[in-house]
């Protein structure tokens, strides 16, 4: 299956071979002395060297190539696909992936599916694709993205096998560029097959726009037009469709009816218009829908519907959002703004806005008091979300609108708002930057980690214990505490922060055993003990029982130490009489919830209670300090009335942030108690204190108290620009928002040379930032693409310092649905283009679960006629590291003269076969004697042990030792006349040295 080939990368460096030749002529000169095998051995290692370092230089590269094949089934799941169609596709890729993979070579398949944007469902592996009947991933189906699913493939391939695409799809994309890419893979060698879906034709009827001013003003009549579009299914019928068609207006989540008629449409455009008269000012939404009588004389109903919005002028309006469970609280407020012509909306916290638009109806939006987190004990628990949070944020910043937050002991930093998009909106900070003693607080969270808190319960839990970190300071102190039947410190008592390091470790509980409250809450005390904080609160979370302790003792020792505690029950198996008396004990809140889903919004509510030191309070009172002159104080005389209470904040160090109004307690801190600045198109503007409630009693008497509070709230609103010098329109073609402004100066002549922009917020809260282009004397245009179908809010601004106006459009329906047939030109373009080595893709037709060609024949999806691939991978450091080694054994060869003999030893030893020496018949002779001699001497040893013993002083010759030993005088004969031999010779010799040794031993020492 693999075959393996070598690659140079510079092949010149192969000249350089010519030097071995050079080698061996200089070899033979100067090694000759070393003898033939060893000159032989030292040039062909030199010749060796040269050819491993050349190869090296060279950049050698193995490659292997591989018969093996991958395919990727690309798979179109848009909205403009049936359901039913897309079952067949999955039974489709199932099939062919079983019956033609080729399992002897490893051929492998994966399935890539693809709608706005592209995901793997299954990578690419060598077995059977196992698809559901519905895909498992999550994608946005809203558009068609063949470009993202080709460069999702081409990443996904594995380098060793051919690649082939096979695209299902009816070709209509709405995004991207796939012919593009596709290019870009067949320049790769990855084939391309195509599999078109065809759609059943149909008649198609759709509501292109609903046509409604930009602006008008209150009281002005205006018209209503519906532009719809019928087109009869190919070779159908040409008579009309019936239906009804419904015309709707909402404002604020109220819906009304314009009109509601039937109607009868012919093929081809049809308009019908619709007289409006508007006595009310706001941002209005109108709704057009279309529903046909017969089912099947439409095909797609998704179309059928189109939205458009326009701004009913009037003296302006303002929003004001109050805690739910105190909503009389600025009645006060309300009456000043009404007596100043400002009409004002209440809102509880409880029923807050959930659309973008509506927003749009004020000018300003005024928080009172209003915690992040709100509600009572045995209440509702109401919670901003973080959606609606960033709607009040993009209303100020993008479409100008004011923001306006009131002090009060739930506002601020106090009310949770910290490490919020609303502080960014804010010109103060919400933490305390200058004060010499930093005041700080301290949660402890003592968390049921035993096994019934399985499922959403724990989830839900580590959740909220993350929000209750975002709410708290960096100053602050957080520490969590899980327990089963053992207590574990998941976060040490210590600092926020960011709450990066806290938020991380809250993620790793994880499941236990039992349930044994009393530890947990034993050891958090202990640690916020450890620590110093002005105020300490501690929350308890249980689902279960636990066995009995002295808790009324504990929490009554932690309530004498100034920490407060709080419990949550989870559930009716929890012990709820535990918990009510652990809570009443410790000065704190009980909950008891049913729904693990209500455990958020109770921790970020008790988050707020370490926040406490922010707020300063003086009793005896004080004076705030006017520092500058500000539009808001304007006409405003003399002191001001005394104060007893603020939230203490930072101003931002920005240039545009003013703080004409500052506290002059505590000492030298310089605490804001009104500040402004412009924060996008908008004005943003933080009163610390009150109005009135609590610690600004003595202001309202006070003349100037009315005249604050309503050059505030006229400050901050969104001018209505009724000079206005500019003419605002649109228009929606499919995805594409066209806006054109027209500008005019006062005497009608157009006005050239501006730089207008236009800031957008969409559906899904994305943000566009455009700027216009001149195209005309006094005409700019801009354009985006709006690929998420939905509204779009869009405020222009003309100039600088200039009022911005706003407008909505909304793209009422996917591109998805403009398209009633397959694109067959671009899917007939994708199967022609030809990789590089390999042969054109096939243009299939899907029938039955089958892809068959023009013969009826099932056509190979994993056929050959790819380019074989190709994996490289480099060699050269292998040819380095080998020169190397045979670098130091060409010096071992040249400077060690070692003989050769063991190499045929060596050789048998290793095929374990017995080798015989080489013949020497001098070794041998000498052997032979040495083996008579040691036999000789041993006899004569031997023999001794029987001799009588020589007295000392006596000498025995060699004579007298061969008489004893029964030698005959013609035996020493023979040996005398044999001393001539050799080997008769050297035994003489041996003779008269042991004779020499013997005399030697009897002479006596001197």
């Amino acid at each position: 299956m693999f075959g393996y080939e070598i690659h140079l990368e510079r092949p010149w460096f192969l000249l350089l071979l010519l030097l071995i030749p050079v080698i061996w002529l200089t070899a033979w000169g100067g090694l000759s002395a070393m003898g033939r095998s060893r000159w032989v051995l030292a040039a062909s290692v030199r010749s060796l060297l040269v050819l491993l370092m050349v190869l090296a230089l060279a950049e050698v590269d193995i490659v292997r190539r591989s018969e093996r094949t991958t395919v990727m089934y690309l798979v179109d799941r848009s909205l403009s696909i049936p359901r039913d169609q897309l079952e067949e596709v999955i039974q489709y890729a199932q099939s062919t992936a079983r019956a033609q993979r080729r399992q002897a070579r490893e051929d492998l398949v994966g399935v890539i599916s693809f709608g706005s944007e592209a995901a793997l469902e299954t990578p690419p592996y060598s077995g059977d694709p196992v698809l559901a009947r519905r895909f498992e991933t999550m994608i946005d189906a809203d558009n068609t993205n063949l470009e993202a699913a080709l460069k999702l493939a081409q990443a996904s391939f594995p380098p060793d096998s051919g690649k082939r695409v096979v695209i299902i799809s009816d070709g209509n994309e709405t995004m991207g560029d796939a012919l593009g890419q596709a290019r870009r893979l067949a320049a790769e060698g990855i084939g391309i097959d195509v599999v078109p879906i065809r759609r059943t034709p149909h008649a198609e009827i759709s509501v292109e726009k609903i046509a409604t001013p930009v602006d008008a003003w209150k009281g002005s009549p205006f018209d209503v037009r519906v532009v719809m579009r019928t087109d009869p299914a190919p070779g159908g019928s040409d008579k009309p469709v019936p239906g009804r068609l419904t015309v709707r207006r909402l404002l604020q989540g109220e819906e009304q009816m314009v009109a509601e008629q039937e109607v009868e449409l012919t093929p081809g455009k049809q308009v019908f218009t619709f007289r409006e008269d508007l006595g009310a000012e706001g941002f209005f939404t109108y709704e057009a829908r279309f529903t046909p009588i017969e089912a099947d004389g439409d095909g797609f109903t998704q179309n059928n519907q189109a939205t458009s919005f326009t701004h009913i002028r009037g003296p302006g309006k303002v929003l004001l959002i109050v805690d739910w469970t105190r909503a009389d609280e600025f009645d006060s407020l309300v009456k000043i703004l009404q007596q100043n012509k400002i009409e004002v909306t209440v809102q509880p916290s409880n029923q807050l806005f959930s659309r973008f638009a509506d927003l749009q109806a004020y000018d300003a939006v005024i928080l009172g008091n209003v915690p992040r987190a709100g509600g009572d004990q045995g209440q509702e628990i109401s919670v901003f979300s973080d959606q609606q949070v960033s709607m009040l944020v993009e209303n100020t910043r993008r479409m100008g609108s004011g923001l306006i937050m009131l002090g009060g002991p739930e506002s601020f930093g106090a009310g949770g708002w910290t490490n919020t998009p609303i502080e960014e909106a804010m010109p103060v900070d919400f933490s305390i930057k200058d004060a010499k003693v930093i005041p700080t607080g301290a949660l402890m969270m003592v968390i049921d980690r035993s096994g019934s808190m399985s499922g959403d319960k724990l989830d839900l839990c580590k959740a909220a214990a993350a929000e209750a970190v975002k709410i708290l300071g960096p100053q602050d102190y957080i520490g969590v505490i899980a327990f089963d039947t053992h207590p574990t410190r998941v976060v040490p008592i210590q600092k926020v922060g960011n709450g990066r390091a806290a938020t991380r470790m809250i993620s790793r509980i994880s499941l236990g055993g039992g349930t044994d409250v009393y530890p947990g809450m034993e050891d958090g005390y202990r640690s916020l003990q450890s620590i110093q904080a002005s105020a300490k609160h501690m929350i308890v979370l249980t689902d279960g029982q636990t066995p009995p302790n002295d808790f009324q003792g504990l929490t009554q020792e932690m309530r004498a130490q100034g920490i407060t505690v709080s419990a949550v029950g989870v559930g009716a198996d929890a012990d709820l009489n535990l918990m009510q008396t652990i809570a009443s004990v410790g000065g704190g809140k009980f909950y008891h919830v049913t729904s693990p889903q209500a455990v958020p919004r109770i921790f970020m509510r008790e988050a707020r209670r370490v926040s406490r030191p922010l707020l300063f309070e003086d009793p005896r009172g004080f004076t705030p300090q006017l520092v500058s002159q500000h539009e808001i104080l304007s006409g405003m005389e003399g002191s001001f009335p005394a104060m007893t209470g603020y939230v203490m904040t930072s101003a931002k160090d920005h240039p545009l942030v003013e703080t004409p109004l500052i506290s002059p307690l505590p000492a030298n801190q310089k605490s804001p108690i009104l500040a402004t600045w412009q924060y996008g198109l908008g004005r943003s503007v933080a009163f610390t204190t009150d109005t009135g409630q609590r610690w600004t009693n003595a202001w309202t008497p006070w003349e100037g108290h009315e005249k604050l509070f309503s050059q505030m709230v006229r400050w901050a609103m969104r001018p209505n620009n009724e000079d206005a010098k500019y003419m605002l329109t649109s228009d929606v073609d499919g995805q594409k928002v066209r806006v054109v402004l027209t500008a005019l100066d006062e005497e009608g002549d157009f006005v050239n040379f501006l730089a207008p922009s236009l800031a957008a917020v969409g559906p899904k809260e994305n943000n566009l930032d455009l700027d216009f282009k001149q195209e005309a004397p006094g005409r700019y245009v801009a354009e985006f693409d709006a690929q998420t179908p939905g509204p779009y809010f869009m405020a222009v601004s003309p100039g600088p310092n200039e009022t911005p106006l706003r407008m909505g459009v909304n793209v009422g329906y996917s591109a998805e649905f403009l398209n009633r047939e397959e694109n067959m030109n671009v899917l007939t373009q994708l199967a022609a283009l030809t990789p590089r080595d390999g042969e054109p893709g096939q243009l299939v037709e899907l029938s039955g679960g089958r892809a068959l060609d023009g013969d009826e024949e099932v056509v190979d999806l994993f056929r050959e006629g790819l380019a074989r691939a190709a994996h490289q991978q480099p060699a050269w450091h292998w040819m380095l590291l080998a020169a190397a080694c045979l670098f130091v054994f060409d010096i071992a060869n040249r400077r060690i003269a070692w003989d050769h003999y063991w190499l045929p030893m060596l050789w048998a030893m290793l095929a374990r076969k017995k080798t015989a020496e080489p013949a020497n018949p001098a070794l041998d002779r000498l052997r032979a004697r040495k083996d008579a001699v040691r036999q000789e001497i041993t006899q004569q040893n031997s023999s001794r042990r029987f001799e009588e013993q020589v007295p000392a002083g006596t000498s025995t010759s060699i004579e007298e030792l061969t008489e004893t030993t029964g030698e005959s005088r013609s035996q020493k004969s023979g040996k005398a006349m044999s001393a001539e031999d050799p080997a008769n010779q050297e035994t003489a010799y041996l003779d008269r040295l042991l004779a020499a040794k013997r005399k030697a031993k009897q002479e006596p020492r001197e």
